[in-house]
């Protein structure tokens, strides 16, 4: 009884939640403990997954295009404390921000810090634990603090994927995709 009246709750949450956002596309779907600083500067495009215990900062535009997965405990940052001030050490009651955004069908893994004025082109794969300091190029695939660039997607087959509307969500939305394991 009890896991029903939380899921119940955890629903409402969620509408309440991703109707408070600048914009919200369709096919959002939101884990639990989502936290987000000044939600109306948050703009979330279709087909997109946020995991359990994110945390963003939202104290200006944070933009989230269609087809982003982001895995759990990501942190993302838009705004800083003036370090550089001449009126306190070790800063002063200055926020200064920056945008972010994540454009679209981009994969961020697990426990990621994205601090403010990135943004993370099309296609990108940021590893598990990534630190992201700086612009990510389209279908780059990053890892590291600071992450670096490792690797590049196929551009061909991701363009190719795209042009076919073979968006993960979407796919599994409709029921044209099943999870299964495979060891390597």
């Amino acid at each position: 009884m009890f896991s029903i009246i939380r899921k119940i709750l955890v629903k409402f949450q969620t509408v309440k939640l991703k109707k408070s956002f600048g914009s919200c596309g369709s096919n959002v779907i939101l884990d639990r403990d989502l936290v987000v600083t000044r939600p109306k500067n948050l703009h979330v495009g279709d087909n997109v997954y946020i995991g359990v215990n994110v945390w963003i900062s939202a104290y200006t535009s944070v933009f989230i295009r269609a087809g982003v997965i982001i895995g759990p405990r990501l942190k993302l940052y838009t705004g800083n404390h003036n370090y550089e001030s001449d009126k306190a050490i070790p800063y002063d009651d200055l926020t200064i921000v920056k945008k972010v955004v994540i454009e679209e069908n981009v994969w961020i893994g697990g426990d990621v810090i994205i601090l403010p004025g990135v943004t993370i082109g099309e296609g990108a794969v940021i590893g598990a634990g990534s630190v992201i300091t700086k612009n990510v190029p389209v279908c780059a695939v990053v890892g590291g603090n600071p992450a670096k660039i490792i690797k590049e997607r196929n551009k061909e087959l991701y363009f190719k994927l795209k042009s076919e509307n073979k968006i993960y969500l979407s796919l599994k939305s409709r029921g044209l995709l099943v999870p299964y394991i495979e060891e390597r």
